[in-house]
């Protein structure tokens, strides 16, 4: 008779289960399978005959069933290895499959042995290893999985300890993950009998991993602030005694007071702090700025305390009881540093300004050492200049003053003999003159007892004088006032700031002081150094759409936080890509460093970059960008055709009006140098050649006054060819003789068609047609032959043509000058030659290079270098009579920055793209300012060169 599957009253108070070998030998059996089937079922005994309907070794089917003597029980066989090993059988009544395995909490149960019948996947993810375990004790457990045994001895300790007192108990593990250390609060539930003994035991664990993680976290920020080296408080925003009050301190605020007099966090409201009245003054301004802020808001400035000549970098936050603002989290930056930086490069430019004004040495030396004493205390600037007698300029002791004019200039010049016979120009020390044994510091020392010096040469090499720190009493000092004077140098003797200026890009820091990203020039060496490696790489320049009204509208200080916040974002956006680098150009303009299969995905994220908000002083304002794109080795080799081909791709976004773009070259593919040769060859017995000209403007009276002639290559199968791909393969087929020699005497015959007859025309010469002995004889010819005046005639000579054969170059080019054509060097500056050649060779016109004038017109660093190139290069150009040109402008900005430092011409996108002969001659008539008459003639002048017949 079958009996009828018997009633679970409480079903979740145990576990039906059997274990069963291959062979229908128990293994394990649960109290609740046997109570349930009436009958024991005791370890290592074979199934009683009639239990199960199947011959004793037959597999086991999925679906089995008990029949015992209270009931019949359906079970589903769980196997746990190949045919010869275990199987497990679960009533399907069993809650463990709807209650216990869903359950996120870690779920074991344990017979009375400590053999585990179940495990739920909160505590084992793997199902194989879930089999695995079932009929295991965690000894054997830990044994087969490798893990340590210490954590078999904690558990069987445990399970020891819960089922001798019938009592739960609890204690907590702790073990190594591939994601780190977890922590698991482990429990043990005896489940006993009404005898007393045990028949299950119930184990889970929580996991306390986030709040011992959120404790060590509370405790690392308070190591990070209380080690911080920025000075942090909490002034109380609440109204009534404790109204501005400091709550709160780290020990830098606390070193800070001491700095000002103060041994202690005084117990007082801050107004009531005892300071200097100046400081007071300030302080108070600036908490009135708080009390009115909204709330949520955050608060930025710079607070300058005059009695400490001190400056702080001011960061508040308010912190937030519900919708009330009960104190203010107030964090100090000194920036005393950077602020004297600032000032002093504010000092250097309108010393320079003065100077193009033609204002005497004295005076404009007066100027540039003005203040410094106000941040070096005690401590007195000037110039003693290499006279007979010595003078000075400049703040110094009035004893040193009148001690200088009873001095012998050689004096001086022994002194330096001495001090520094290499002439390396560094700064040298004297912390007491009566211990020097100089003859210069004995004549000094009753004046003055400490001196810091540095020596300012001149272009030959000459002594000028040296620049001065004096100081009244023996004075040791730190590193930052010989710095300044370094950095005063080459103001100080103008004639040499080309070089230093030179010498001071080279040292530029890699990363960029606002936004902490690489700087242009980091950027670069990191794209050289990959296209080295041989590494395909992407350059992308991303810029700001009209950030310069912005900063009108706004300021600096907002424009600057704006900056750092999308500095912010790419950074966190190089991050999630793992881009090879992130930098600040320049300006509002940023270069990306990424694989070129990077480009589509980050073009895309840039986009939505700008779709959020930056929030400024609480107030939302949405900006726009533009992004260019170069690519190595598709488009280019090297760095800086990387960089130029970026900032192309950049322009053409901005002029389609287009987010993004990228740079597509025209051709697209590298044409072969010996396909290249043979169609030259083809192309200069066809006249397959034209001439463009861009046009060359007086800055200051806007007239124009001449144009550059620029050779065009349309080949009739090849199609438009580029300079800078042709211009290689003609010199070294030695075709740039006879290409040269035709675009000189092609540009000779059409300027003289021109209708204004006082324009001139430049033409660029290379090194192989100065090296020919015929150069000038067939200079002679193309002007005969063309009946140009050869004033209307400019020579743009390359910097190697001057240097391969100096003597030969000198001659021709002073016969040149003398039959009245003028020479001009090209892209000045970029060189290292350009000095040498300045002194050597007789030159009418330096044309400064593009890169120092992209900058030109922005408030950044770059510009400020690029504007004070320009000023040493107008100082020397002067004081040579020689011309100032200056190619690539390309804004109003830029002209405008020229203009102000003297620069005389112009020449760039801003006037005009290179037109084709007849559009120039129509544009030159309707150019407002026409050229009435005619432009001087060549004087005697050196300077130096480069360029060639490339655009």
């Amino acid at each position: 008779m079958t009996h009828p599957p018997a009633p679970l009253t409480d079903p979740g108070d145990r576990l039906s289960v059997l274990l069963l070998r291959a062979d229908h030998t128990v293994l394990a059996a649960s109290t609740g399978l046997t109570d349930l089937l009436g009958l024991p079922l005791p370890t290592g005994e074979h199934l009683p005959p009639g239990l199960l309907d199947l011959p004793s070794g037959a597999a086991l089917p999925p679906q089995v069933t008990l029949r015992g003597p209270l009931s019949t029980v359906a079970c589903r066989t769980v196997p746990l290895g190949g045919p010869d090993e275990a199987a497990l059988l679960l009533a399907e009544h069993d809650l463990a499959a709807t209650i216990l395995d869903p359950l996120p909490l870690d779920v074991a149960v344990l017979d009375d042995q400590g053999r585990y019948v179940y495990v739920n996947p909160a505590a084992v993810q793997s199902a194989d290893v879930r089999r695995t375990i079932i009929g295991l004790t965690d000894r054997e457990y830990v044994t087969r999985r490798g893990h340590p045994p210490e954590r078999a001895e904690i558990r069987e300790h445990h399970f020891a300890q819960a089922r001798g007192s019938g009592q739960c108990v609890s204690f907590t593990e702790t073990f190594s993950t591939p994601t780190g250390p977890i922590t698991l609060h482990r429990t043990y539930v005896p489940l006993r009998s009404p005898e007393g003994t045990l028949r299950l035991m119930i184990g889970f664990g929580e996991d306390q991993t986030q709040d011992r993680s959120h404790a060590e976290q509370m405790n690392l920020l308070r190591t990070m602030v209380d080690t911080s080296v920025d000075p942090l408080l909490v002034l109380d925003a609440r109204p009534g005694e404790q109204h501005l009050r400091v709550v709160y301190g780290n020990p830098a605020m606390l070193d800070l007071l001491r700095h000002h007099g103060m041994e202690q966090l005084p117990d007082l409201p801050m107004p009531q702090w005892p300071m200097a009245e100046g400081n007071t003054v300030n302080i108070l301004a600036l908490l009135a700025q708080l009390t009115g802020l909204p709330v949520g808001s955050s608060y930025r400035d710079t607070l300058f305390l005059p009695d400490a000549q001190q400056w702080l970098e001011v960061h508040v936050n308010g912190i937030l009881d519900a919708d009330t603002c009960t104190h203010w989290a107030i964090s100090l930056r000194d920036v005393t540093a950077q602020r004297q930086g600032e000032l002093q490069q504010e000092r250097v430019t309108r010393a320079h300004r003065l100077a193009l004004t033609g204002a005497a040495l004295p005076e404009t030396l007066s100027l540039l050492l003005q203040g410094v004493d106000r941040f070096e205390i005690g401590w007195q600037l000037g110039l003693l200049i290499a006279d007979t007698p010595l003078q000075t300029v400049g703040p110094l002791p009035a004893g040193l003053t009148l001690a200088a004019q009873h001095l012998d200039g050689d004096l001086l010049r022994q002194h330096w003999h001495v001090l520094d016979p290499e002439r390396e120009g560094l700064p040298q020390t004297c912390p007491d003159l009566e211990r020097s044994p100089s003859p210069l510091h004995a004549a000094l020392r009753g004046a003055v007892r400490a001196l810091i010096e540095i020596p300012l040469y001149g272009r030959d090499g000459q002594l000028l004088g040296s620049l001065l720190a004096a100081h009244a009493t023996p004075h040791a000092w730190t590193a930052d006032l010989p710095a300044t004077l370094r950095h005063l140098e080459p103001s100080a003797a103008m004639l040499l700031e080309q070089h230093l200026n030179q010498a001071r890009l080279q040292r530029l820091a890699y990363h960029d002081p606002l936004t902490d990203l690489l700087s242009r020039a980091a950027l670069s060496e990191r794209a050289a150094a990959q296209l080295t490696a041989g590494e395909p790489l992407a350059l992308g320049l991303l810029d700001l759409e009209r950030f310069r009204f912005l900063n009108d509208g706004f300021g600096h200080a907002v424009g600057d936080q704006l900056l750092r916040e999308l500095a912010a974002r790419l950074t966190t956006l190089a991050a999630r890509h793992d881009l090879r680098g992130v930098a600040r150009m320049g300006g509002d303009e940023f270069g990306l460093l990424v694989h070129p299969n990077q480009i589509d995905a980050l073009s895309t994220d840039l986009r939505a970059l700008f779709d959020e908000p930056f929030e400024v002083r609480g107030t939302p304002l949405l900006l726009e960008g533009s992004l260019g794109w170069s690519v190595a080795p598709a488009t280019a080799h090297d760095a800086q055709t990387l960089l130029q081909q970026a900032d192309a791709a950049l322009y053409g976004a901005k002029r389609a009006q287009q987010f993004s773009q990228i740079y597509a070259p025209a051709p697209p593919a590298r044409i072969p140098s010996v396909t290249m040769e043979s169609a030259l060859r083809e192309s200069l017995r066809d006249r397959h050649f034209r001439l463009v000209y861009q046009p060359q403007v007086h800055l200051a009276t806007g007239q124009l006054v001449g144009a550059e002639a620029l050779l065009r290559w349309t080949h009739p199968t090849l199609g438009p060819v580029t300079p800078d791909q042709f211009i290689p393969v003609a010199e070294l087929a030695g075709l740039m003789p006879r290409l040269g020699e035709w675009v000189l005497r092609t540009a000779c015959q059409e300027v003289t068609r021109f209708s204004n007859p006082h324009l001139s025309v430049s033409v660029n010469v290379s090194s192989r047609q100065l090296s020919d002995p015929t150069f000038s004889d067939r200079v002679r010819q193309a002007l005969a032959d063309s009946g140009l005046h050869p004033q209307r005639l400019v020579l743009e000579v390359t910097e190697s043509g001057l240097i391969d054969n100096p003597t030969r170059v000198h001659e021709v080019l002073q016969n040149l000058r003398d039959l009245g054509v003028r020479v001009s060097m090209d892209d000045f500056g970029t060189g290292y030659a350009s000095l040498f050649s300045l002194r050597s060779l007789p030159v009418d016109e330096l044309k400064i290079d593009r890169a120092f004038v992209r900058d030109l017109g922005q408030d950044t660093q770059a510009a400020r270098e690029s504007q004070a190139i320009v000023m040493a290069s107008v100082l020397m150009a002067r004081a040579l009579d020689i011309e100032l040109l200056a190619e690539g402008v390309e804004t109003t900005e830029q002209e405008r920055a020229l203009r102000e430092a003297g620069c005389d011409l112009g020449q760039g996108w801003l006037y005009a793209r290179a037109l084709d002969p007849d559009d120039f001659d129509t544009f030159e008539q309707t150019w407002p300012a026409r050229l009435l008459g005619e432009r001087p003639g060549p004087t005697p002048a050196t300077a130096p060169a480069s360029g060639t017949l490339r655009d």
